[in-house]
C-alpha cells in the first residue's frame, strides 16, 4: 500500500454543487455552493487523473479505449450508495475526508485543519469561542411523556388504545450557557497553534447575479438568478493608523489555504512518476469547472488526521464522536445517544460505467445502481448528517459501537464518508 497527500488549491472562486441547481426540474432563483467538495467528486476527479496517465491503449482523446484495463486500474463504475456488495475503485484502496491545510506557515510546516463540532459560542463579538458541555440537571420537575399501557393480549390482536402520560424524573440533556440569541458555530481546530477557527472564517462569499438566455438569445420571465460562489479567506486587510491615514494599504497574505485528502492505493506507484505525471497540474472541480493546483506528496508519518482530548474540545462528563465527514447513519445506530448536535444536508450522485458514453446529458429517472452504457444516471436522494455534527454517549463502549457501525455502512466509508473521531471527557464519571 502506498498514501499520498493530495493539496487542491482553488486558482479562482470555486461552487460545489448542492441539491439547487439551475436545471429543467429546479427552477430556483437563489444557488450557494457548499463549502467543501464531495467525497464522491474527489473520487471521479481522483480516477480520471488516473486514466490520464495510463496511457492511449487505456484512454484517448477523453475516452476509454479499453474497457478492461481501465476497470482494472479505476474499477467498472463510480460511487454507488445503495449497493449492498462493497464496490471496487481499481488501485485506489480508500480516501480520507476532504480537510483544510494552510500551507504559508512562518516556521516552513504546514498546518492543518480538523473539524472539532457544531457546540461552540462566543460570549462577545471579539471573544474566543467557547466550548458548550452538556448539562444534566437532577433536581428539576420530572418530565410528562406517553407511556403505551396495552396489554400483551391486545398487542397480538393489533388493536391500539390511548396513551397514557406518565412521569420519569430527570430533564433532558441541554447545553450549559448556550444562548439562543447567538447562533451555533462549527469549529475547526489547528493542528499546531491548537486554535478553534469558525468554519464560516476560511471563507469569503462571492454573489453574482445574471440573467439566463434561451438557445435563440431571449429572455424568460424566470431567468433572473443569483448564485453564491466562494474564495478561501487568504487576506487580511491592513488596518489604517496615523502614519497611512488616508492611504489605502493593499491587503496582507495571511494564509494559503486548501483543500486536502489522503489517497491509498493499492500497489506501489513509484513516487517519481506521480510527481512527474501526477504533481503540479491544473485540474477542474465543481458545478462549473473552476480550475484547482492539484500537488501530490507522499503522506509523512506527522500527518495524523486525529484530534486529542483537551478543554478546547473535550465535554465534562461524556464521550463525544465528532463527524469528521458527511455520514450516512441509520436509525438504528443511534439508540445509545445521549444528545447531539447535528445537521442534515440532502446528498445524489451521478451514476456512470467504464462503457458510458454519452457525459453531456443525464437519464431522468433516478437509479440505484447504473450499469448500462449510453448516458450517465442520477441516484437516489438521500440525506447525510453533515460534517460537524456531534454525538454524546455516556460510555466509551457506546461511542466505540457507534463508530463501528459508522465503518459498516457499504462503501460510504471506503471513499472518505462516514468518518469520526471519539474525545473522552475531562473528568471520569463515577
Amino acid at each position: 500500500m502506498s498514501n499520498y497527500l493530495i493539496k487542491l488549491t482553488p486558482l479562482d472562486k470555486f461552487f460545489f454543487g448542492q441539491k439547487k441547481t439551475f436545471g429543467d426540474d429546479n427552477a430556483d432563483y437563489f444557488v450557494y455552493s457548499s463549502h467543501f467538495p464531495q467525497q464522491t467528486a474527489l473520487l471521479g476527479l481522483l480516477r480520471y487523473q488516473l486514466l490520464q496517465i495510463a496511457g492511449e491503449d487505456v484512454f484517448k482523446d477523453n475516452k476509454i479505449q479499453d474497457k478492461d484495463e481501465a476497470g482494472k486500474l479505476i474499477g467498472e463504475q463510480s460511487f454507488s450508495p445503495f449497493v449492498e456488495e462493497k464496490l471496487q475503485f481499481g488501485v485506489i484502496q480508500s480516501l480520507s475526508p476532504v480537510f483544510i491545510i494552510d500551507k504559508k506557515n512562518n516556521e516552513g510546516k504546514e498546518e492543518y485543519f480538523l473539524p472539532v463540532g457544531r457546540r461552540f459560542q462566543k460570549k462577545k463579538e471579539k471573544a474566543p469561542y467557547n466550548l458548550l458541555h452538556l448539562f444534566c440537571e437532577t433536581g428539576c420537575p420530572p418530565i410528562p411523556i406517553f407511556k403505551s399501557r396495552v396489554s400483551q393480549k391486545k398487542e397480538e390482536e393489533g388493536s391500539h388504545e390511548v396513551l397514557h402520560p406518565s412521569c420519569e424524573a430527570g430533564c433532558p440533556p441541554i447545553f450549559e450557557a448556550y444562548d439562543p440569541k447567538k447562533g451555533m458555530a462549527s469549529c475547526w481546530l489547528s493542528s499546531k497553534s491548537h486554535t478553534l477557527l469558525n468554519e464560516e472564517d476560511f471563507f469569503i462569499k462571492d454573489e453574482r447575479i445574471g440573467i439566463r438566455k434561451d438557445y435563440k438569445g431571449t429572455t424568460n420571465d424566470d431567468a433572473f438568478f443569483r448564485q453564491r460562489y466562494y474564495h478561501f479567506k487568504n487576506f487580511k486587510e491592513v488596518v489604517e493608523d496615523e502614519e497611512n491615514k488616508g492611504r489605502k494599504q493593499p491587503p496582507v497574505r495571511e494564509h494559503d489555504f486548501c483543500f486536502a485528502t489522503i489517497l491509498e492505493i493499492k500497489r506501489e506507484i513509484e513516487y517519481k512518476e506521480l510527481d512527474k505525471r501526477l504533481d503540479k497540474r491544473i485540474v477542474y472541480l465543481g458545478g462549473e469547472r473552476q480550475p484547482f493546483l492539484m500537488e501530490v506528496s507522499e503522506k509523512t508519518e506527522d500527518l495524523q488526521l486525529n484530534i486529542k482530548g483537551s478543554a478546547l474540545t473535550s465535554d465534562e462528563k461524556h464521550y463525544t464522536v465528532v463527524l469528521l465527514s458527511d455520514a450516512k447513519i441509520e436509525p438504528n445506530h443511534l439508540k445509545g445517544v445521549k444528545f447531539a448536535s447535528t445537521e442534515v444536508k440532502d446528498f445524489a450522485c451521478l451514476l456512470t460505467h467504464v462503457g458510458t458514453r454519452k457525459f453531456y446529458n443525464k437519464k431522468k429517472k433516478r437509479e440505484e445502481q447504473y450499469l448500462e452504457k449510453d448516458e450517465t444516471a442520477l441516484s437516489h436522494q438521500h440525506e447525510l448528517y453533515a460534517r460537524g455534527s456531534v454525538f454524546y454517549f455516556d460510555t466509551e463502549d457506546q461511542a466505540n459501537q457507534f463508530c463501528e457501525d459508522l465503518e459498516k455502512v457499504p462503501n460510504f466509508y471506503t471513499i472518505g464518508y462516514n468518518r469520526a473521531i471519539i474525545i473522552e471527557p475531562t473528568k471520569t464519571k463515577k
